[in-house]
């Protein structure tokens, strides 16, 4: 009986150095390309379609888009800090539309808590533009965030996951569909649920969200 299927293999394709937005430095980068192989008893043999690459900091391992490699420092921080509140204010809005709909009170509360998490003031006007725009795209999670998850620094993913659960926390309930749609946004952003339980304790800690 024939045994077939396909396999994703991982090679580098190309080094270098680069400033690594996790380590804040110059590290050394290695450029990593998946493609799919066709398999025969479970050995690799022919090669298919490319599923994508990416860039591996060679110090903490962190994955980003081969865009960040064409980033000097002060662009890549600029451009680090508007994506950290772009995914937040998506998760922000997407967790407050898991009833179907985001109220005024709900607009009041995310303005109030992107001003504390980012710095940056935003208005009701902008948050509903948000709101409609997600509405109109049918966005999830995974498609809100996905695209930004690997130009994202540790740092940027506690503050999305930090976001989510104050937004959840706000009306001083924490259902069962909210609970399910953190571990939604901790998978998309590939964070273990040992760092998502010790974001928790420490907000706990802080007297933050429930």
């Amino acid at each position: 009986m024939l045994i077939f299927g396909t396999t994703g293999i991982t090679k580098t394709s190309g080094t270098g150095t680069f400033h690594c937005p996790s380590c804040s430095a110059a590290q050394a980068y290695r450029m990593r390309r998946v493609r799919r192989f066709f398999t025969l008893y479970f050995i690799p043999l022919i090669p298919l379609d490319r599923v994508g690459e990416y860039v591996e900091c060679g110090q903490c391992k962190e994955k980003y888009h081969a865009r960040v490699l064409s980033l000097d420092p002060e662009t890549q921080n600029a451009q680090a800090q508007s994506l950290i509140h772009e995914a937040i204010r998506r998760t922000m809005v997407l967790v407050s539309l898991a009833d179907g709909s985001v109220d005024d009170a709900e607009v009041e509360t995310i303005r109030q808590l992107y001003a504390q998490l980012s710095g940056t003031e935003m208005s009701h006007n902008e948050i509903h533009a948000e709101v409609e725009s997600l509405q109109r795209s049918g966005a999830d999670i995974e498609h809100a965030l996905g695209d930004i998850t690997h130009m994202l620094n540790e740092h940027g993913k506690e503050l999305v996951v930090r976001a989510a659960l104050m937004v959840a926390a706000a009306d001083g309930t924490f259902d069962a569909g909210e609970q399910a749609l953190i571990q939604q946004i901790a998978q998309v952003l590939q964070m273990s649920a040992a760092h998502i339980n010790g974001i928790v304790a420490s907000m706990a800690a802080a007297g933050e969200g429930a």
